[in-house]
């Protein structure tokens, strides 16, 4: 257990599988620049990434980033697809350690421009959360809240009046808060029994459940308890200024992505989001080789430049 290996208060989860493990070493080194110290928990299908080698060992495990920094990597076993177990991994990560009092998740498309010691003094007794870019007003009587009140079978008038629509790309909650945790896994397994798809999404406003997403804002809404801190949407740097995190959204992910091709094929130039990703590709982790990276970077030039001219 990582208390036993240091006192641990605070822990940083995520989760990947397949080739997000570029993400999981460009969060990993935003962090290290925003100078958080600490542990880094993440759980994984698969096998470990091959970018492990270039850091020290501790043990088969778990390895330091720098002297400051230990990531911890702990295979998980379901079939699901890994967003809809956000919750699940959460809570054993309170379960397994008995010290911990402070969860902040992260997706892996996502690399943090804040110092540190902003996420360490926003988390106090309120749940952090961010502005989702799509949908970031769902009045309290929207038809999808209404639907999210039936799965969860409860007393319309003991519900929550939030009217936010928050993104699941990012949470940061304290134990104290496990309760909405245990709704949102509690909605997943009643979505599921009703034969809701745990393994696949949907881009359909007429559904109220698109994704793990639409669980997270049917737990809030159903926990009229709760007390949450919102940023809004630039949070996640879906508008500007993008101070404290980039959330590169898009299917096709930065680290995999031909952008000029992207650019011709759809009329999409780069985002604000897919460009900061290349400013946490070299250190401590390297993610590619040189000549890799710089084509990559040659790629995102071209089509940046170009973009000005035809895209959106």
């Amino acid at each position: 257990m990582l208390d036993k290996k240091i006192g641990v208060d605070e822990l940083i989860v995520c989760l990947y599988d397949g080739h997000y493990h570029f993400g999981v070493a460009a969060l990993v080194n935003s962090l290290v620049k925003s100078n958080f110290k600490g542990f880094i928990h993440i759980g994984y299908r698969g096998v470990l990434p091959p970018w492990v080698k270039q850091l020290q060992m501790i043990d088969d495990s778990s390895f330091f980033v720098t002297n400051d920094v230990v990531i911890h990597f702990e295979m998980i076993d379901t079939d699901i697809n890994l967003a809809f177990y956000k919750p699940y991994f959460i809570a054993k990560t309170f379960r397994d350690h008995s010290l911990l009092n402070r969860v902040f998740y992260f997706d892996v498309d996502i690399v943090v421009n804040a110092p540190w010691s902003f996420f360490s003094s926003w988390l106090e007794d309120e749940v952090c959360l961010c502005l989702d870019s799509n949908y970031e007003y769902v009045h309290s009587n929207h038809p999808w809240r209404k639907d999210w009140k039936k799965l969860a079978n409860v007393d319309t008038n003991f519900c929550n009046t939030e009217t936010a629509y928050v993104n699941s790309g990012f949470i940061g909650i304290t134990k104290h808060s496990m309760p909405l945790i245990e709704k949102w896994m509690m909605l997943t397994d009643k979505f599921a029994e009703l034969g809701g798809s745990l393994k696949k999404f949907f881009q359909d406003g007429h559904i109220s459940y698109k994704g793990d997403q639409d669980l997270l804002n049917a737990a809030i809404t159903v926990s009229p308890n709760i007390k949450l801190s919102l940023i809004g949407k630039e949070g996640m740097g879906f508008t500007q200024p993008a101070y404290l995190m980039t959330h590169a959204t898009s299917k096709d992910k930065p680290w995999d992505k031909n952008f000029v091709r992207n650019l011709f094929k759809y009329g999409k130039k780069p985002s604000f989001s897919e460009k900061n990703f290349f400013n946490y590709c070299k250190y401590p982790i390297n993610l590619f080789p040189a000549a890799t990276l710089l084509t990559k970077k040659i790629n995102l030039f071209l089509a940046t430049v170009l973009g000005r001219l035809i895209g959106y």
